[in-house]
């Protein structure tokens, strides 16, 4: 409910007199509640963007969003404790392919460890080199047989990826196609969360390879949770990549001053992660919302979807006079 006392000096009241929020799970469920109006905005699944798109009455917000999907890999011990080898996965994802394929197009393909939007970050479009990839596989010893399986001392270079699975598996799918043509035979697991999150924070990593959503923040410290040895065993110590260099990289950069000097400091922190490769950075994310055009001055950014609430607005048009009550 709206505070009508909420001081001026910090904003006065906000427009709206109350703001409802329904926890709705199913998409279906969703969307039918903002054709019928019963809802005035609501995250929608990628694939009904364009029926909110194609209904008069509904916006379509696509704000950036602090969320980035990767592949994450035990660099504790083989195959992928070995750096080529990471180098080499990385090189083979067409990642525009997964964008298009598991969230239709709402999400940027990741050439950078920095999410876009932030004031640090650059964009750099991600290489896919198959040629440099099949050349760094056969350097790190694992070779192609007759199959055009890749083995090394007769075992097969066989990767399991664990998930809690994405939706149809489009991504996971994807991931799986780009590494056989490679040699690579990926081995799609799916887990329950609880499982999921025991199994990748676990002291002893007992994986391979991880398909998993991380949650950033404006100051960039989910990085800083993944790689500086300070934050091992942490919530985010999902590869046990450390090293001194970037340690010291990431002090300078969460210490530097704004502007050109943490712009420098973090894409140095960006190319250590570039040549170390512990993640592949698949996507950055995107907002998918669906909002009804009564509801008015909804600004989206990085902070959030409800950044400019207090100014909201619903406009429900002229009453009709019939319901105005008689005196």
């Amino acid at each position: 409910m709206r505070n009508d006392d909420f001081p001026e000096s910090m904003g006065g009241a906000p427009a709206l007199r109350q703001f409802v929020v329904a926890v709705v799970d199913e998409a279906a469920t969703k969307f039918a509640g903002l054709v019928s109006g019963e809802l005035d905005m609501a995250g929608i699944s990628p694939s009904m963007a364009d029926l909110v798109k194609g209904d008069s009455t509904l916006q379509l917000e696509t704000p950036p969003a602090l969320f980035s999907t990767v592949m994450a890999f035990n660099t504790t011990r083989a195959p992928f404790d070995d750096a080529r080898v990471r180098q080499a996965v990385a090189l083979s994802i067409d990642r525009q392919r997964v964008v298009d394929a598991a969230v239709a197009g709402y999400g940027t393909p990741a050439g950078s460890v920095i999410p876009p939007g932030v004031p640090v970050s650059l964009r750099r479009v991600p290489v896919v080199d198959t040629k440099r990839a099949d050349s760094l596989l056969d350097a790190a010893g694992w070779p192609r047989g007759a199959t055009g399986v890749r083995a090394r001392n007769g075992v097969e270079l066989h990767v399991a990826l664990i998930t809690v699975g994405s939706g149809d598996m489009a991504a996971e799918q994807l991931l799986q196609a780009d590494l056989r043509a490679r040699g690579i035979t990926l081995d799609v697991q799916v887990r329950e969360l609880a499982t999921f999150l025991s199994i990748v924070r676990a002291s002893k990593k007992a994986f391979d390879a991880a398909y998993v959503g991380i949650p950033g923040d404006l100051g960039l410290g989910h990085i800083v949770a993944m790689f500086q040895s300070t934050q091992s065993g942490g919530a985010l110590d999902y590869t046990g990549f450390h090293s001194s260099a970037l340690d010291s990289a990431l002090i300078r950069a969460r210490t530097a001053p704004a502007g050109l000097a943490a712009f420098g400091a973090w894409q140095y922190v960006d190319s250590l992660l570039q040549v170390g490769n512990p993640v592949v950075w698949i996507y950055h994310s995107r907002g998918v919302q669906g909002r009804s055009r009564k509801l008015q001055h909804v600004v989206m950014d990085l902070r959030g979807e409800l950044t400019s609430i207090a100014r909201w607005e619903r406009n429900d048009g002229p009453r009709n006079p019939r319901d105005t009550p008689r005196n």
